[in-house]
């Protein structure tokens, strides 16, 4: 899996990573994102009546849509393009 990431103020600098050179690479804006990712969850959870509540790992919820959920929840100035 590639991962191409791209600058968010200079649109030709561009990156193509494996996942784990962009774990190592990114991962001060990664933890940071999977922590921002995991309250909002869990405000929203918390909701839910408690026999629907769940532990769920919310790192793994993280990663099944990377894209959308870095690019939102990271603060940085590189962005996912596309994953292929």
């Amino acid at each position: 899996m590639k991962i191409v990431l791209r600058n968010r103020r200079k649109f030709k600098d561009k990156q193509e990573l494996t996942l784990e050179e962009f774990k190592n690479k990114y991962r001060k804006e990664l933890d940071s994102a999977i922590d921002s990712y995991s309250r909002t969850r869990e405000r929203k959870d918390m909701l839910k009546p408690p026999y629907m509540h769940i532990n769920k790992d919310y790192e793994a919820e993280f990663y099944e849509d990377l894209r959308w959920n870095f690019n939102n929840n990271a603060r940085s100035i590189y962005y996912i393009d596309i994953i292929k």
